[in-house]
């Protein structure tokens, strides 16, 4: 009972605890979910519907076979905040016989990529951009060996390997922009940001992306809650989302 005590104190914590306030400094912090289409999750809830194979009577919730995803229990979502200034960072990959790990990775142009070689063979990596905009390519990587590489290039783009088709890594890659790598309902926050407007995106690769422009004021704190489906990506692709400035006071 004392562990189950602690434990819903440190929930209710992180659910409720908010940046430090800082003189002439702002944050944006909030919550990232994901979820079904909207139409799936109201036929689950429709009785009358034909959704029976799906539905569990029992919990009131969703049967979820092999070959379906279940985004509640995601942890690849991520959020960017595309900051004036940026210092580059590192990122670690594993390449294994049969995959990558991360399957997917949200950075900024410049960023650094440690690629640890798992495999039995030396790989040929490259990064080739989803849209044939961009290409770039890594010297050979030895197997049981790692190696730095740089990220030049932005947009939606795929790491490879020239020498096995199963190690993949879908990219997101954006100039400037400090990512947090999430699960689904997990709580970010961006703290310590001079005043003024900045560019927030949630992405995750099966989904696309969500931007919002928000306004950062001195000593002030705004929450910035989202939820990636295939609706909401869509209606941000298609302007009714994106670059909307967020009023939060």
């Amino acid at each position: 009972m004392k562990y189950l005590f602690l434990l819903t104190a440190l929930l209710l914590f992180s659910c409720t605890h908010t940046p430090e306030i800082i003189v002439d400094k702002g944050a944006v912090f909030g919550v990232l979910s994901s979820d079904a289409h909207p139409s799936f999750t109201n036929k689950i809830r429709d009785k009358s519907s034909s959704a029976d194979d799906y539905r569990d009577e029992n919990s009131q919730g969703v049967i979820y076979h092999d070959n379906m995803v279940n985004y509640s229990q995601l942890n690849e979502l991520y959020v960017g905040l595309v900051l004036p200034y940026y210092t580059p960072r590192e990122h670690h990959l594993f390449a294994e016989p049969e995959k990558m790990s991360p399957s997917s990775l949200a950075l900024s142009s410049g960023d650094m990529l440690k690629i640890q070689n798992n495999t039995s063979s030396t790989q040929h990596f490259f990064i080739s951009d989803i849209e044939g905009e961009g290409f770039q390519s890594f010297p050979e990587l030895q197997a049981g060996q790692n190696a730095y590489f740089t990220v030049n290039i932005e947009g939606n783009l795929e790491l490879l390997s020239e020498d096995n088709d199963a190690l993949k890594v879908v990219l997101f890659s954006k100039k400037n922009m400090l990512t947090k790598k999430l699960f689904s309902g997990q709580r970010y926050q961006f703290e310590n940001l001079p005043p003024d407007s900045y560019q927030l995106i949630f992405w995750y690769w099966r989904l696309g992306k969500i931007e919002k422009t928000i306004r950062i004021e001195a000593q002030k704190n705004i929450r910035v809650d989202e939820t990636l489906t295939v609706d909401s990506v869509m209606r941000s692709y298609h302007g009714c989302v994106i670059n909307r400035t967020i009023d939060c006071k």
